[in-house]
């Protein structure tokens, strides 16, 4: 294993916290490494939180100067905006990375989005008092005429920021999930694109990224298809939060929503379910595609036995079988990296946790050989603090490793390791 080094601090940008790592490999061997840039606090939104960007051309040897690839306004922790937990995709067929995140309004964090997708009459809905607007072509509309007032693309106009409430007008206080994609290997990323109107139900509170990694699945009937995951509440306090898949079909012009799996314990027959208690709650995920096309889901979730949870598709991630627990893959309710691997020839999946049932600390990553249900071999990454991480293989077979292992979360670190460095577990 490499020594790790410090690919996002303080030293690299413009803040001092840095959290969710996300990387991905493209067909020229580059590493696109994304993650939260933290400005105020190290915590999540509410909070001014931009998304940035280092390159590498040589396995992580060196690291491009950081970019930022979506950026926020603010001027202090409740009135910034936040562009929260990447999760990318590469997709071989365009040469495009894609990077998925939740956007929010300030003042707004999972545990008070309203409910509501946020859009209506094709534009997001803008409130002033009891006032209510509709942006939409660069302008606010009011009564469907429009007002004059123009708004620039990152929520400003002539009174203020629609984004951060400067100057009385504000959009709608809840979660978008957006997507933004660069065409140069991270060097450039497009504006981003709201996703709320096709994946979002009007039922839902927040949503957000299953952080990490998507996947364009490569073989069968759905070969092509792009998925992310994502999780989402049904409500605030309780949140009622579940996960699920979108996926898209025409390359990343639009999308769909698939379904939750149907955990025991939780009754889905209505519209915001009367039985849904924490136990059954399923958070963030990541999803790998075996080579005979089916799909394994790995859920962050918080049940009291403490580890982790999986699902599988036969239909590209529309639907889920009923979860069950990896005994394997202990977990302190914390994010897991999930990845298709080949080990020397023989399909593989990786996964890195922390691996406590307690603390976020002992990251370890662990190998499967019968499609996520037992993990015979293992390797310690350290024994310390450990939180969120991401991984792709490069073309010689090893593991390109972005993690935290610090919960004061002031920088995120990346390492590399052979998979032979992975032995018979304990």
């Amino acid at each position: 294993m490499l020594k790790p080094e410090i690919v996002f601090s303080s030293e690299t940008g413009n803040a001092g916290n840095y959290r969710i790592p996300s990387i991905v490999v493209t067909k020229d061997n580059t590493l696109v490494a994304a993650a939260d840039e933290r400005f105020f606090t190290g915590a999540d939104n509410p909070n001014r939180i931009d998304k940035v960007v280092r390159v590498s051309r040589d396995a992580g040897a060196t690291w491009s100067k950081q970019v930022t690839a979506v950026e926020m306004a603010g001027r202090d922790k409740r009135h910034s905006s936040a562009a929260i937990d990447p999760a990318m995709l590469y997709d071989e067929k365009q040469d495009t990375v894609f990077m998925l995140y939740s956007m929010t309004p300030a003042g707004i964090g999972i545990l008070n989005c309203k409910r509501g997708t946020g859009y209506s009459d094709g534009g997001i809905i803008v409130k002033e008092g009891l006032k209510t607007y509709i942006w939409k072509e660069g302008e606010l509309y009011a009564g469907g005429k429009a007002t004059g007032i123009k708004v620039a693309r990152d929520g400003s106009w002539e009174g203020g920021n629609l984004l951060t409430g400067e100057g009385g007008k504000k959009i709608y206080e809840t979660s978008y999930l957006m997507l933004t994609k660069s065409s140069d290997a991270g060097e450039t990323w497009s504006e981003p694109v709201p996703l709320n109107p096709s994946v979002k139900k009007e039922s839902w509170h927040f949503i957000g990224s299953g952080p990490a990694n998507g996947i364009a699945l490569k073989y069968g009937k759905y070969a092509g298809r792009l998925v992310f995951p994502i999780y989402y509440g049904l409500g605030k306090l309780p949140m009622k939060l579940t996960a699920a898949a979108i996926y898209s079909d025409d390359g990343g012009l639009t999308w769909t929503a698939g379904e939750t799996p149907p955990i025991e314990g939780r009754y889905l027959g209505r519209e915001n379910p009367v039985i849904f208690p924490m136990r059954t709650y399923l958070t963030e995920s990541q999803i790998v595609e075996m080579s005979d096309g089916e799909l394994v889901v790995f859920l962050r979730n918080h049940h009291p036995k403490r580890r982790i949870m999986v699902a599988r598709s036969a239909d590209g991630g529309a639907t889920w079988s009923k979860p069950e627990f990896v005994e394997d893959l202990p977990q302190c309710v914390c994010q897991i990296t999930a990845l298709k691997v080949d080990y020397f020839g023989r399909e593989a999946i990786l996964t890195v946790n922390a691996a406590d049932t307690k603390a976020r600390k002992k990251g370890v990553a662990r190998l499967s050989f019968d499609g996520g249900r037992t993990f015979p071999k293992s390797l310690v990454i350290t024994e310390g603090e450990f939180v969120y991480s991401s991984a792709a293989q490069l073309a010689d077979g090893s593991i390109a490793l972005l993690y935290e292992d610090n919960t004061m979360h002031e920088n995120i670190k990346f390492t590399r390791f052979g998979l032979d460095e992975l032995t018979d577990s304990e």
